[in-house]
């Protein structure tokens, strides 16, 4: 179930709202919004229309990635089409610290209404947030919730790893049943809210025998494809590869594909869901799966949540489910790639 559905106020919504989601096809995003308006209209509204207007800032530090990029583009067209929020984003790329601060210092000089934030490094950022709360501006977390937030939203990180280590571990059985063949898995430790999709690998396949032989911070295709081309150099048995997204799965694609090594040996899955990764999926190779994070429900509570805690009403903490896009369910895969758009 989505967070909106048409006809209800924003206050009735938030107020229905389950605690538990039931994973339903993809929606049209059009619909996005479209009972989110402040002003409880049906419609997207313009600021003429709106008791009060809120401005919504959401900050992520991997902005290059396409998972991000689509998100923020969806946030900012759910902004829009509520027609009383307005969405800023932020620039910030390879986890830049001084960028995040930067564009967040900012926000919070202009007395935004809330603030969204995958925080590079919470402890750097804990003086703006104290500024922030201070003023009134509320400070929602992304991919976790913490003690000093006023809400969070993200997706189950520990359901996402799980989801690709017992994929990847059903396949070794089938395709290397005498073992002989080790593991590689990327990491991003500075951002301790992703943990499970490291975590939840590492302890399955220590638990299974599976020896992991390389352990490294990537999550871009420039160091997915180095650490994969140094690793196979060092254990030519590398046939598993787990990224922590699905950029970093990618560049270790491309490092298996150059080395010639046949894909019915190799299991590579992504976490995400970037449209990349689902086409790498469809195409039948080496990369066999990618943990799917639904955008527009993702989108939909950057915006749900934020007014919530801006109001007093409503759900302020809010998961998105995961799901594994695989071969097995070829038009489901078709949906999760549609989340992207043409």
């Amino acid at each position: 179930m989505w967070h909106h559905s048409n006809g209800a106020t924003f206050m009735s919504h938030l107020s229905a709202r389950p605690a538990v989601r039931v994973i339903a096809a993809i929606a049209v995003l059009a619909t996005v919004g479209a009972a989110l308006t402040a002003c409880g209209s049906g419609e997207a509204s313009t600021s003429a229309d709106c008791e009060k207007t809120y401005t919504i800032g959401f900050s992520h530090p991997v902005g290059e990635s396409e998972f991000a990029a689509a998100l923020k583009d969806q946030v900012s067209k759910a902004g829009d089409e509520n027609g009383c929020v307005t969405v800023l984003l932020d620039n910030t790329q390879a986890s830049n610290l001084e960028s995040q601060r930067a564009t967040i210092e900012s926000w919070v000089t202009q007395d935004v209404d809330a603030i969204v934030v995958l925080a590079v490094d919470a402890t750097a950022l804990d003086g703006l947030r104290e500024r922030a709360q201070k003023q009134g501006t509320k400070w929602l977390t992304y991919a976790g919730a913490t003690d000093t937030s006023d809400g969070s939203v993200g997706f189950d990180n520990n359901q996402s790893g799980d989801l690709v280590a017992k994929d990847a571990l059903a396949w070794l059985k089938e395709a290397h049943p005498d073992g002989g063949v080790t593991a590689e898995v990327t990491t991003l430790k500075p951002l301790v809210g992703f943990a499970g999709r490291w975590e939840e690998p590492l302890a399955q396949f220590e638990a299974a025998g599976l020896e992991v032989v390389s352990e490294q911070d990537c999550a871009d295709q420039e160091c997915g494809l180095q650490i994969t081309e140094d690793t196979l150099r060092q254990h030519p048995d590398l046939r598993v590869v787990i990224g922590i997204n699905d950029d970093a799965a990618i560049g270790a694609l491309r490092a298996f594909e150059n080395a010639g090594i046949d894909p019915a040996e190799v299991y590579i899955a992504g976490q995400d869901g970037t449209r990349e990764g689902l086409e790498a999926v469809k195409e039948g190779g080496a990369y066999r799966s990618s943990a799917a994070i639904l955008i527009p429900d993702l989108a939909a509570s950057i915006i749900d949540n934020s007014l919530a805690a801006i109001t007093g009403e409503g759900e302020t903490d809010y998961e998105t489910a995961v799901e594994l896009g695989t071969l097995e369910n070829p038009a489901r895969l078709d949906e999760l790639i549609a989340q992207y758009g043409s």
